[in-house]
């Protein structure tokens, strides 16, 4: 069963951020960014369960990128996945947990 999906504007700008940051370092970059991102999406949508917790309370999940060090922040509630950041490991960790 695919879950429908849900990115939340803070994901979005995350996001459109990283792409920006990855396409000023190299032209293409950001574009292989965003696609992996979409990957990511994708496999979340059709297996949100494979990803750990990330909170003592069993209800944000997380999953790193293959190549990037940014990570998805997720909820599953029913049949919804709510992405609430695309978080720069290397930045703030503490921060992803951003949730509304």
């Amino acid at each position: 069963m695919a879950y429908r999906l849900v990115t939340l504007q803070a994901a979005a700008e995350d996001a459109a951020g990283a792409y920006e940051h990855y396409e000023k370092i190299q032209a293409g970059l950001g574009d292989r960014f965003l696609a992996e991102v979409l990957d990511r999406y994708n496999e979340i949508r059709n297996h949100p369960q494979y990803y750990g917790f990330i909170d003592g309370q069993h209800i944000i999940r997380d999953v790193m990128l293959k190549s990037f060090p940014y990570q998805i922040v997720y909820e599953v509630e029913e049949d919804t996945v709510i992405i609430y950041s695309v978080h720069c490991s290397y930045r703030h960790p503490d921060k992803r947990f951003r949730k509304p």
